[in-house]
């Protein structure tokens, strides 16, 4: 006789005259083994049995309250899946710091145990195991066991305790029982679960390397050993666990945090003036942006913590020490990539916490990241650190960007990007690690866009472009425009003045004196070398005032503008390809910028003829005609001061003063004048209806000349893409529902 649990049934034997044992046993039945069963002729003896059956319970279906079991001996769901109506339960990764007790530099999710109130809230999910009796035995029996065990999706992950953590119960300083520190199992008892018993759970990482999906398995073993014997699993319950996805931010979602680092130059000054120009800024901005400084170089020196086994090992790369000595390191936007992740909730609401992705560079402000922005609402997760990956510049964060929301049409239809598409560059000379690659790529939520920056020394797609919010079009895929760096632009613009202001001087700072009725100019220095002339210079053949990288011979005017023109430009044009193939975009989405570059390092390889921009050519000009970035060519900086690499707030866009051509202007009683460059963004700009306004700011010693901008020296803290509101339609205020099942 086979019998269901939890379904009322009866069966009458027939037995034959004599003395009988009766042995009852099976999945989920409290055994029965009487002995001296006297049967002697007809009679009915009615025997009732107890059913005690343990399930395992999550939120599989997402919303803030814990399911009923799973199909027994199933993993429930059958798979990972997203939609309205998804399913598999979604864990928070508990990168953010609630509790200041624990080790400096590490976040709640590096030490064994729930650092809080404030982190049972809102920095761990919840699981269940529950007993159900039906019958009138309440006793459990003492042989019976129960083993929770987490199980890895694929052999090619790591061990799946690497991944996730349960904690022996929803209180504050509840200890580990599963997770890096212990094993991938543990043994609770019938005694400890009694009716029911909930246990805290956080993701340990984010999906990325040797974790793909980002998925594993929950496993609820029930052993009792009078049915299958000792340590083998009599029936039991799994369900499928996915962590939450960590998602990049865009310049659609509303800033309301700015941070700058406090910098020293050279010759002992600091970046004070900049830092107030751009408080002031950012305090005029709506909704007003606060502003907090980072210190590098008071900040305490805090080792970098990666999981090593089932510890956590102090970090340093190949050839770097640990921790990083306190130092000047300006550049914030390269430390850290902006970002959040989100999760549904323990009380029907969904949960998000900023989370910072610490880039795969070395530098004193890692230090005050670990000190001051890990906090209880900044959490920061470090993707590639215990890897043998190489530290390059291309890991920083002014290499990785977002667009806004994007889609691409084809002949087989529209695919939507709601969260928008990460950008970066990855080429021959620079590289971004494969740890930070993958861990972009396993998010599996804004789909990678690989550009070439070779061309440039620095290697940042920050340097080429950015993207501004344009709050007209009706389509929820287009209120942005590109703005790309654009040389020829530049001289076109050069040119258009020449016959009125030839003798107009660029690179240089103007100062109206009162007292002559004139400007008076100050010289703007690159490596110590006065880079300022005229209009008529730049559009002569003289002599242009930085050397040849290679030769450290002199080049003219006349060169550095083909190279730009057809050179520069051109390769900047092949990323705008790449882009257009990517996502529908337009010429009329770009506003190009007027921006002039220069031969900072040469590639010293053998060039190729393909590499010429003109193949016909067999005299290289010394390495003039070759694209920028291939070998036998150049690696740019920016000459002129790099306006695509801005900081983009609310309504506010905080520009470097590029130093264009400076046009008197008497008739102006305010300014007696105007940057040709500056005015001529501010237009393009001023076509976009509610537009952004522009704040230039002159950034030129404090980052300019060490090859960094504004964009590269600051970074923030957005709200949440507000989806919903976007694209009409609630499905979309959250990413798992967002995306299609």
């Amino acid at each position: 006789m086979t019998l269901t649990p939890g379904v009322a049934e009866s069966h009458e034997f027939t037995i034959d005259n004599g003395t009988w044992r009766l042995r009852v046993n099976g999945a989920g039945f409290v055994p029965i083994d009487e002995q001296n069963i006297v049967v002697n002729g007809d009679g009915l003896n009615a025997k009732d049995l107890t059913v005690i059956y343990y399930t395992l319970h999550t939120d599989r279906n997402r919303d803030g309250a814990l399911d009923g079991a799973g199909i027994i001996k199933q993993l429930t769901p059958p798979a990972i899946t997203f939609g309205v109506h998804g399913q598999g339960a979604i864990i928070p990764v508990n990168c953010n710091r609630d509790d200041n007790t624990i080790t400096a530099g590490y976040a709640d999710n590096q030490d064994d145990k729930v650092n809080g109130n404030n982190d049972l809230a809102s920095g761990t999910g919840r699981i269940e195991i529950r007993r159900t009796i039906a019958g009138p035995v309440v006793g459990v029996p003492a042989a019976w066991e129960l083993k929770l065990k987490v199980i890895r999706e694929t052999l090619a992950d790591d061990e799946p305790e690497k991944h996730i953590r349960i904690f022996d119960g929803v209180r504050q300083d509840s200890d580990e029982m599963i997770g890096p520190e212990t094993d991938s199992f543990a043994r609770p008892t019938t005694a400890d679960v009694g009716a029911s018993k909930i246990y805290a759970i956080e993701a340990v990482r984010f999906a990325g390397r040797n974790f793909a999906n980002g998925e594993c398995g929950l496993v609820l073993s029930v052993i009792q050993p009078e049915v299958t014997g000792p340590d083998t699993t009599t029936y039991w319950f799994a369900d499928r666990l996915m962590v939450a996805r960590w998602i990049g931010n865009h310049h659609l979602q509303t800033v309301s945090d700015l941070y700058v680092a406090i910098a020293t130059n050279d010759d002992g000054s600091d970046n004070q003036l900049f830092r107030a120009a751009l408080g002031n800024a950012a305090g005029a901005d709506n909704p007003a942006i606060t502003v907090t400084p980072g210190d590098p170089e008071n900040a305490q020196e805090i080792d970098i913590p990666y999981l090593n086994g089932n510890v956590w090992d102090d970090y340093g790369p190949a050839g770097q020490t640990a921790p990083e000595p306190a130092g000047d390191d300006r550049w914030m936007r390269d430390t850290v990539v902006a970002g959040y992740s989100s999760w549904p909730g323990n009380n029907n609401a969904a949960l998000s916490k900023n989370a910072f992705m610490k880039t795969h560079r070395w530098g004193a402000l890692q230090n005050w990241v670990f000190e001051s922005l890990l906090s209880a609402d900044v959490g920061v997760f470090y993707p590639a650190a215990g890897s043998t990956d190489a530290i390059a510049s291309a890991n920083s964060g002014g290499n990785i960007a977002v667009t806004p929301p994007v889609k691409k049409t084809t002949l087989a239809g529209t695919t939507s990007y709601r969260f928008g598409r990460i950008y970066y560059g990855h080429n021959q000379e620079h590289q971004v690690d494969r740890s930070s690659r993958d861990f972009m790529a396993a998010q599996n939520m804004q789909a990678p866009i690989v550009l070439d920056t070779d061309w440039l020394y620095v290697g940042h797609v920050d340097e080429m472009m950015t993207f501004v919010p344009d709050p007209n079009p009706a389509d929820p895929f287009k209120k942005w425009k590109l703005l790309v760096a654009s040389p020829a632009e530049a001289y076109r613009l050069l040119t258009a003045a020449q016959g009125a202001h030839g003798a107009a001087n660029m690179l240089k700072r103007p100062a109206w004196n009162g007292g002559n009725n004139q400007f008076d100019y100050t010289d703007l220095e690159i490596d110590g070398t006065p880079v300022g002339a005229t209009i008529n210079a730049f559009l002569g053949n003289g002599n242009a005032p930085l050397d040849h990288p290679e030769t450290g011979a002199s080049y003219t005017y006349e060169q550095l503008r083909n190279w730009n023109i057809r050179g520069v430009e051109a390769v900047i044009a092949q990323n705008i390809d790449r882009l257009k193939m990517a996502f529908d975009l337009a010429d009329v989405d770009i506003i190009k910028v007027p921006v002039i570059f220069y031969p900072e390092d040469y590639i010293d390889e053998p060039y190729a003829l393909l590499d010429m921009l003109d193949p016909t050519a067999l005299d290289d000009d010394d390495g003039f005609n070759i694209y920028p970035g291939v070998d036998g060519g150049f690696q740019c900086g920016a000459l002129t001061g790099d306006m695509p690499n801005m900081f983009v707030g609310n309504t506010r866009l905080m520009i470097p003063k590029p130093y264009g051509p400076w046009i008197v202007d008497l008739t102006d009683n305010v300014n007696h004048g105007y940057d040709l460059f500056e005015r001529d963004l501010q237009q393009k700009l001023a076509a976009i209806v509610n537009g952004p306004t522009c704040v230039f700011i002159d950034d030129w010693v404090d980052y300019h000349t060490m090859l960094g901008e504004i964009h590269c020296g600051t970074n923030e803290v957005r709200s949440p893409y507000d989806g919903q509101t976007a694209f009409g339609n609630a499905r979309y205020g959250q990413w798992w529902t967002a995306v299609d099942a």
